[in-house]
């Protein structure tokens, strides 16, 4: 998806060991990568894509950021994610929220781009005032992921690409280790799973790092059915026993990114067991100029990932009294009510 030629278009457009899963099946996800973008990326107009798609998604994945890690960059990140929480818990959508600005030290080049993600000595505290700021505003739920708005974190995009996070000497990178460490460690977000989304090329290079995952995908756009077949199963081997992201290519007249057919990621999130998130990328428009359009204003590629999401929500919305009553927003009614009776 190319996320570091994503970011220095996004920067001043926004609006102000493995965890264990609490469900017996792999719960099945919906939701577009980025999905806290603007409506239109190259004008800052139209709003939240997030307004546009809530009916249809039951994952809300917020990857945007201002693009500063410095302590007063984490503050203005963290009040961010917050307020886009809040949207989510009122439409009764689950998120995922963003560690990388948190764990990271990210070095930027002129343009804009994150060339590098050093370690972050301030990693552990980072998170913590950030997990503790989502329990106490009711966004977090530890260990109850059927009642809780955040259920997953997304640790840091394409860590195997050109950003200094490959193995060191047959090791998980000490950055890439320091910044899971720093999520996994903290006892209110210890049972979330940790995602990244690879690039489709140099798996080897991460081999040891991808094993600390829980979920994890590949982008790689424009490939046919079998060359993607073929990736798909040398991401299992290389991480066998992992929950995975399958993302297609939403994009049309973009650079970097192509529509991809649907076919092969509907019937991966519908039929293998082992796939948890359908991650189109992406709705919004705008990515590199005007005539680039998402699935926002495709219309027969909208209509059809409408009526998937749509199919994977109510499959999530039905599966469990619990899940019934989040999607309903009664969750937290139902939560004083277990209090009262235990």
């Amino acid at each position: 998806m190319k996320f570091e030629r994503l970011l220095p278009a996004l920067t001043g457009l926004l609006l102000c060991s493995s965890a264990m899963s609490v469900q017996a099946a792999t719960q099945k996800y919906f939701g577009y990568f980025a999905g806290d973008t603007v409506a239109h990326a190259d004008t800052g107009q139209g709003g939240l894509g997030f307004f546009e798609m809530k009916d249809h998604i039951n994952l809300y994945s917020i990857l945007a950021w201002p693009g500063d890690t410095s302590p007063s960059g984490k503050q203005v990140t963290m009040s961010q994610v917050l307020d886009k929480l809040a949207a989510a818990k009122a439409a009764h959508v689950h998120a995922m929220v963003p560690a990388f600005p948190f764990v990271f030290q990210a070095v930027r080049e002129s343009d804009g781009r994150i060339s590098c993600w050093q370690n972050d000595p301030t990693a552990a505290a980072s998170w913590s005032s950030f997990s503790q700021a989502m329990v106490d505003q009711g966004y977090l739920i530890p260990g109850d992921p059927a009642r809780s708005t955040v259920v997953a974190v997304y640790i840091v995009d394409e860590p195997n690409g050109d950003v200094c996070l490959n193995d060191v000497n047959g090791q998980a990178n000490p950055s890439f280790v320091n910044a899971m460490n720093a999520v996994r460690q903290d006892s209110r977000t210890a049972s979330l799973p940790i995602a990244s989304i690879l690039t489709g090329k140099g798996f080897d290079k991460f081999f040891a790092g991808m094993k600390l995952l829980d979920w994890v995908g590949f982008d790689e756009y424009g490939d046919s059915d079998s060359k993607w077949s073929h990736t798909f199963a040398a991401l299992k081997q290389y991480a066998p026993g992992k929950k995975y992201i399958v993302v297609p290519g939403a994009m049309q007249g973009c650079s970097d990114v192509e529509t991809d057919p649907t076919g092969r990621f509907f019937s991966a999130i519908e039929n293998d067991p082992d796939v948890t998130w359908l991650a189109p990328f992406a709705w919004f428009s705008g990515l590199s100029g005007s005539a680039c359009k998402g699935v926002r204003d495709l219309p027969s590629l909208r209509s059809d990932y409408t009526s998937e999401g749509l199919k994977i929500r109510a499959l999530q919305c039905s599966s469990s009294a619990v899940d019934q009553s989040f999607c309903a927003g009664t969750s937290d009614v139902s939560s004083w009510m277990n209090l009262l009776l235990e």
